[in-house]
């Protein structure tokens, strides 16, 4: 089993540590007695990754912090951040791939100003009347496109432009859910476990992540924090690059 997976996504690691933060505050009365000031209990991990290559490490450093937009169309289609559609067109209905989806007409565009810049990754559902079924769409902004986990050139209806993402209705696919634009570009190596994660539930809701693996007894919400970075070189694929080691902290919510 992972050690440690970040909404699915397996995160190499190398060292780490827990520490238990006490809500509220303890205390001792004029009598000496001691006073339990504590409401709750939360946990922190602090983690070492080892050198990682360039790229990896800049999609690590999104993934870690939560950055990005995921549109769930929960009875809205407003982001988890709060961005509202730059143009308000479509119908949120119910009943689409993971509860509310967003149906547009043929030709009808629905976009967000996530402002993703010139590296981006985004994923969603649409349903093609065609195949009867709902199809899981990746497109990366160096043209790399994936269907159902496989190479494609199908982007799905989604298009990003100075890092506006916009969907767009066409036959046989009007239908969309649970829209996720991140503002990296992630490696080939994540591509099966994002398709397996995103293909079984929602993306969270950024930036609150998916905490598992075997250093968790069961799935937890966390939010992350990058920390430092320490350069280094190292052997990566029979040549020596300059990677970084990475450290970041998780926290419970």
């Amino acid at each position: 089993m992972t050690f440690l997976a970040l909404n699915g996504i397996p995160v190499p690691v190398v060292e780490g540590r827990r520490r238990q933060v006490n809500i509220g505050t303890d205390s001792r009365a004029f009598s000496g007695a001691y006073r339990l000031g504590r409401r709750a209990v939360r946990q922190e991990w602090e983690f070492r990754t080892p050198p990682l290559p360039r790229d990896e490490v800049l999609a690590l450093r999104g993934l870690v912090a939560g950055d990005g937009h995921a549109v769930s169309f929960d009875g809205d289609a407003y982001t988890s951040r709060g961005l509202s559609q730059a143009s308000v067109t479509g119908l949120v209905f119910q009943g689409a791939r993971f509860g509310g989806g967003l149906n547009l007409a043929v030709g009808a565009s629905a976009s967000w100003s996530m402002q993703l810049g010139a590296r981006w990754t985004a994923l969603h559902h649409v349903f093609s009347s065609s195949a009867g079924a709902w199809l899981h769409i990746i497109n990366r902004s160096d043209g790399k496109r994936w269907a159902q986990g496989g190479p494609s050139t199908n982007a799905g209806g989604l298009s990003v432009v100075s890092g506006a993402l916009a969907m767009t209705g066409a036959t046989n696919a009007v239908s969309f859910d649970d829209v996720v634009g991140l503002p990296f570009e992630v490696p080939d190596a994540w591509v099966p476990h994002l398709v397996a994660w995103h293909s079984a539930r929602r993306w969270s809701a950024l930036p609150f992540l998916v905490a598992s693996g075997s250093f968790l007894p069961a799935e937890l919400r966390v939010l992350g924090e990058v920390r430092d970075g320490e350069f280094v070189e190292f052997s990566h694929n029979g040549a020596r690059v300059v990677g970084e080691r990475l450290e970041f902290t998780l926290r419970e919510v």
